[in-house]
């Protein structure tokens, strides 16, 4: 079983602060790294967030490995290594 210490994480408000987002491919806007995020109701996950904007609009959706949405992402971490 992994153990994470997440006392020493720095961890950072969605609405202040977003992943950097700067990977191009067969999607619309841009990716970041894999990051670890915190769900307003104490959920943690593995994602990556996608960032565009359309019609004027900024989007930043987060998803996991999976292609789920994670949906009410509150705060998000780097991961050093992450696999």
């Amino acid at each position: 079983m992994c153990a994470v210490n997440l006392k020493t994480m720095i961890w950072n408000d969605v609405k202040k602060k977003k992943p950097h987002a700067y990977q191009s491919g067969g999607w619309d806007g841009l990716k970041s790294d894999k990051i670890l995020v915190c769900t307003r109701s104490g959920k943690y996950h593995v994602a990556e967030m996608y960032a565009c904007v359309m019609d004027g609009s900024e989007f930043n959706d987060f998803y996991d490995d999976r292609d789920f949405e994670i949906e009410n992402v509150a705060f998000w971490t780097e991961i050093d290594r992450p696999f």
